[in-house]
């Protein structure tokens, strides 16, 4: 649970030790924003009642980084704390959609401000006759489909390595992530798959240089997605499916695929697509190398920290 107050980051309830997205986020803002425009506000990314203590003499701003179906948001439309917000903030149109469909926002002064990302550094896409796979986000969204049908990509082509990054232990959350040890233990055990659990950004930043797919079979609706910006700013391809913010998060890709509902199915979607992709990076065309080139334009032009600095500048001189 985050919230910046009057220009501090403050992190209350179970997520005290958490360093996901929306942590990378807050630190980007406090750092790159001047001191004086949080005087007095408060930017409260969820669980609002964990801050409601600091709320009554501030200006408050709601930055929201969940879906709607989150029952916090039925406390939050429900009740007079409402009132205490002066402006919303989503991070994607398809979130700004879902919750003015589901709560009403006729009177309320909202914002899209996109997810960002200072651009990785990456020329020439380096290839030695190795592809290089990447997962880098939380297990629940999708690793265990990618462990499925990773053994069947190699047994086709033994030039393809997998690299894993992912625990619930970035958020905190050491005991839920017990659950999925018996997965970490299957990748650990796997040909051709390096495990980590999670590690710092500029890690992961480091990999993505390396790599040429994120391989994402996501069954996890999402809002936004850092991970696969990232991935495109340093030219590697994303196999994803247009479930929720994805379509928009992965308008760009070539391989971004129709969500299955059905395990069995989406696993055989994602398997066909990711094997397009992998044939895709071992033709070493120009087709390639110029949707690479894509992707990295349009995760540095529209999800660019610049930017995104500017547009909360504007929100917080209003407030």
């Amino acid at each position: 649970m985050a919230a910046i107050i009057s220009g501090k980051l403050v992190k209350l309830g179970a997520g005290q030790n958490a360093l996901g997205g929306t942590e990378l986020l807050a630190e980007r803002l406090i750092k790159g924003t001047k001191k004086e425009l949080f005087k007095n506000i408060n930017i409260i990314f969820n669980r609002p009642e964990f801050y409601e203590k600091y709320m009554a003499d501030s200006k408050n701003v709601f930055y929201f980084q969940d879906l709607p179906n989150d029952k916090m948001y039925k406390k939050l439309f429900e009740t007079e704390m409402i009132n205490k917000f002066s402006h919303f903030v989503f991070n994607s149109f398809y979130q700004k959609e879902v919750f003015c469909n589901r709560f009403n926002f006729n009177d309320k002064t909202i914002s899209v401000i996109k997810n960002s990302i200072t651009p990785i550094e990456v020329n020439q896409k380096k290839y030695d006759g190795k592809i290089n796979l990447i997962y880098h986000t939380t297990p629940h969204r999708g690793l265990a489909l990618l462990a499925h049908c990773f053994p069947n990509i190699i047994a086709k082509n033994d030039k393809v390595n997998l690299k894993v990054f992912s625990s619930l232990k970035i958020y905190g959350w050491d005991d839920k992530d017990i659950v999925f040890e018996p997965l970490y233990k299957k990748l650990k055990n796997m040909k051709n798959v390096e495990y980590f659990s999670n590690v710092s950004n500029d890690k992961i930043r480091a990999e993505l240089i390396n790599s040429h797919i994120f391989s994402y079979p996501n069954i996890w609706p999402e809002t936004s997605c850092l991970a696969a910006i990232e991935a495109m700013s340093a030219k590697n391809l994303i196999v994803l499916p247009n479930l929720a913010a994805l379509r928009e998060t992965g308008s760009k890709s070539k391989f971004l695929y129709n969500f299955k509902n059905n395990i069995k199915d989406h696993i055989e979607t994602f398997y066909k697509q990711l094997t397009l992709a992998i044939q895709f990076v071992e033709k070493q065309s120009d087709d390639y190398y110029s949707h690479l080139n894509e992707l990295k334009i349009y995760a540095d032009k529209y999800h660019n920290l610049k930017d995104f600095l500017q547009k909360w500048e504007k929100v917080l001189s209003k407030v």
